[in-house]
């Protein structure tokens, strides 16, 4: 059997810990943001299992963003 066995593409890490999965992008993405207004100061990471790539999750609120 080859790569991950919860049918997921996506994992989402805090401080480099994994948390949870998910199948679509705009999800996990969507669950990351959620993710990081609970803990402003952790690294939250969305890996896509299937390229390996991964992307840190900015607050929402940061500088630069809506009001």
């Amino acid at each position: 059997m080859k790569g991950n066995s919860t049918g997921a593409r996506f994992e989402i890490a805090i401080d480099g810990t994994t948390r949870t999965y998910r199948d679509l992008r705009e999800l996990a993405i969507e669950a990351a943001t959620r993710l990081k207004t609970k803990s402003p100061h952790a690294e939250v990471t969305v890996r896509d299992l299937e390229t390996g790539k991964s992307a840190s999750v900015k607050h929402p609120f940061a500088k630069g963003g809506p009001r």
